[in-house]
């Protein structure tokens, strides 16, 4: 038995036969092709298909080597599953065709140091880049230009940008190093002992971050606002403008800022520090008849809420304190001098809790309040609601920590500080359209990027040819692709 090779015009056929009474008797077609590499697939085949038949009913204890099956070498593999996917996100919002998109889809599936980075791209990606060229690219990114790029498709998507909301975080420096950049201050990531810079981010109605802020790590949030805001309001002219933001942004001077402009807000009320005729309706008000009540200040809305459940939890909240203060000065250790509910002798010392003070504040358990001129939004529920929405940012913020590793930052030069978070800012926003591609099927960014980390591309060598291979994709991966493609 044995293989027959025919070679023809068009094509070279392989057969396995035998001789019989001096002709050739066919056993079983292997198949032709015109291809040198499917030509030498099939006559691996042939040899595997002979050995199978010849050796059906015996076993041979010492094969010969042309027993020995042939194996296909891997050469080469890269996953093109993200680029099919994030990437095809990042080239419909519009931004450039460059290191960028592959920076960001690395920033998104694997984000680590930029050497790192440089590694992951090279061994799964398949893309080769030097760190020097990557240091180099990034010093060359525009802030203006990426978020004018994100503005505009937000503006597209939701026929203009007339609500926005405004908050801010601190990201610290794996560093004890200070300058006129990184300075230390508040640090909302209690990491007060680190130099940190001050990141104002700006989200839309459907919550997605189209411009964002940087500012030296000790301001004060409070100072960012008026800033921000102008710089937003100049660069994208816009008008007809409601700005949403905590109470940290609460200032008279904010405020008259925002009315001068005649833009509409909604922030969060401070109800301790209000007049105090006004701090006496507060908390005289019978909030069982109704948990929402409006009061009427001069050219503003104060809208308060009562709350059951936010009653319970500053009480509990409250509680927790006072019993830390209690054990630390039982034991004579230092206490926080700063606490509100330490009473003190004229010098200064600590000489227990301050009861007048835990009455006081008991008086505002379950209490919220929200300080609006919004004339267009007459009911006070939408006013809350809108404000609520202030969660897109701190998702944002989180995503931005977590999911991209935002922080720690260990650049130095400001130059690549600010491109690193222009870097993240941009990974955040594809992220963002790439969610609500996936959440249309239930998927969620993890699953999709174990997915899609299946779906690559390379070379094997078989015998002496070199043959491309794709992986074979199961139902959920090219649903999960089509749902891309059809985006």
């Amino acid at each position: 038995m044995f293989i027959r090779k025919v070679k023809t015009r068009n094509s070279t056929c392989f057969q396995i036969g035998e001789k019989r009474y001096g002709r050739f008797k066919l056993i079983k077609h292997i198949g032709c092709s015109q291809s040198k590499e499917e030509i030498e697939a099939l006559k691996l085949e042939a040899n595997r298909l002979l050995r199978e038949v010849v050796f059906k009913d015996q076993q041979n204890l010492f094969p010969s080597p042309s027993s020995v099956v042939s194996t296909a070498k891997l050469l080469f593999w890269r996953i093109i599953g993200y680029h099919q996917t994030f990437g095809y996100v990042y080239d419909r919002i519009g931004f450039p065709s460059s290191l960028l998109k592959d920076l960001v889809i690395a920033r998104i599936v694997y984000p680590k140091s930029k050497a790192a980075t440089v590694r992951y791209l090279s061994r799964e990606l398949g893309l080769a880049y030097d760190l020097d060229r990557v240091y180099r690219f990034m010093d060359t990114l525009d802030k203006d230009t990426l978020t004018k790029i994100a503005c505009d498709f937000v503006r597209t998507k939701r026929d203009g940008v007339s609500l926005v909301f405004y908050d801010v975080t601190t990201l610290h420096f794996e560093s004890e190093t200070e300058d006129d950049f990184r300075q230390k201050g508040y640090s909302k990531n209690h990491r007060g002992d680190m130099p940190q810079v001050l990141i104002g981010l700006f989200i839309d109605a459907g919550g997605f971050p189209f411009d964002f802020s940087v500012f030296e790590g000790n301001t004060f949030e409070g100072h960012t606002f008026k800033k921000a805001i102008l710089s937003l309001t100049n660069k994208y002219l816009l008008t007809n403008l409601t700005v949403v933001a905590d109470s940290g942004m609460l200032s008279e001077d904010n405020l008259t800022f925002l009315r001068e402009k005649q833009f509409n807000y909604i922030v969060g009320a401070r109800l301790k520090n209000m007049d105090k005729q006004i701090t006496a309706n507060i908390i005289t008000y019978d909030y069982t008849k109704e948990n929402i009540k409006e009061f009427k200040l001069k050219n503003q809305r104060l809208i308060v809420e009562f709350s059951s459940i936010r009653a319970k939890k500053h009480e509990q909240e409250r509680n927790r304190i006072i019993e830390r203060l209690k054990k630390r000065i039982t034991k004579g250790h230092q206490v926080i001098r700063k606490s509100k509910y330490l009473s003190f002798e004229s010098g200064g010392k600590v000489t227990g809790i301050n009861n007048a003070k835990i009455q006081q504040d008991r008086l505002f358990d379950g209490l919220k309040g929200f300080l609006t001129n919004a004339s267009n939004l007459s009911q006070a529920t939408d006013v809350m609601s809108q404000y609520r929405n202030l969660w897109q940012v701190e998702k944002a913020f989180r995503m931005s920590k977590n999911d991209l590793k935002e922080r720690p930052i260990f650049h130095q030069n400001i130059k690549r500080i600010k491109s690193h978070l222009l870097l993240c800012f941009v990974a955040l926003f594809v992220i963002k359209e790439s969610e609500r591609i996936l959440s249309s099927q239930g998927y969620s960014l993890i699953q999709a990027i174990e997915i899609l980390g299946k779906v690559g591309e390379g070379e094997i060598r078989v015998g002496n040819v070199n043959l491309p291979i794709d992986s074979e994709l199961s139902n959920e991966t090219q649903a999960l692709l089509k749902l891309f493609k059809g985006y």
